[in-house]
């Protein structure tokens, strides 16, 4: 089975329909709808407290929506949540591991959870230690740095080649040679995957992604190729000025 999920080409979905969020008072999710409708990255654009993060918990079934639904792969997250992460590879805040756990023991259980044994696990450690520059494998992650914690995330992340990614502000925390690492990698693998990226750095967006949703104070904005939303506005900078001033 896991040798099925390391080889399948099966076209990759993400559906939100009608989601709301409120927290108490708070509604944080205003009626959030948006379906990508091809593989590609897909940057999530948004200043800090617009609601990205909060999406993504919803799609990864880490929150449940207020009301409205959240669908992977054309499997209801709410109703059958382990089908519909079955294949997708997520990094969603800052991860820590656990403590005391090392780099291999974290990716190999990233792996297992997946249904994939040692062997694999290790074929796929050999297959992106060079793009991901990986740490030793016997470091603790609660020793790592910021930055090293994340590539360890997105090797876990990556480990049974999912046909989904779902990846909130990645390059946080990361210098900038990592940020660069972490563009061409994504600028490498995007082509039979489809890669949902939140951040607030528009040069980042702008090397990456293919298209963008715009989101704040919770609501999509406007959404688009880059080319038209460039068409749109003059430029990327100008829409994000005009969305957030």
């Amino acid at each position: 089975m896991a040798e099925e999920r390391l080889n399948e080409s099966v076209m990759a979905s993400i559906k939100l329909v009608n989601v709301y969020k409120r927290f108490g008072k708070k509604l944080v999710l205003d009626n959030i709808s948006f379906e990508p409708s091809r593989n590609g990255a897909i940057g999530y654009l948004g200043p800090n407290g617009a609601g990205k993060t909060t999406t993504f918990k919803v799609l990864l079934g880490l929150l449940k929506p207020t009301s409205g639904a959240a669908y992977i792969n054309g499997i209801d997250v709410r109703k059958d949540r382990k089908n519909a992460l079955l294949n997708v590879g997520s990094i969603v805040e800052s991860p820590e591991g656990q403590p005391g756990q090392t780099v291999r023991e974290a990716i190999e259980m990233a792996g297992a959870y997946k249904g994939l044994n040692k062997q694999q696990v290790a074929a796929q450690i050999e297959n992106y230690e060079s793009s991901l520059k990986l740490p030793d494998l016997s470091f603790k992650i609660n020793e790592l740095s910021k930055g090293l914690k994340q590539r360890v995330s997105l090797m876990m992340a990556l480990i049974a080649e999912p046909n989904v990614l779902i990846l909130d502000e990645p390059t946080e925390g990361l210098d900038p040679a990592e940020r660069i690492r972490f563009m061409q990698l994504i600028n490498s693998i995007k082509k039979d995957r489809l890669i949902l990226i939140s951040s607030h750095i528009i040069p980042e967006i702008r090397e990456v992604c293919d298209s963008i949703i715009l989101i704040n104070n919770g609501k999509i904005i406007d959404s688009g190729t880059i080319t038209e939303l460039q068409r749109k506005y003059g430029s990327l900078e100008k829409m994000y000025m005009k969305m957030v001033g």
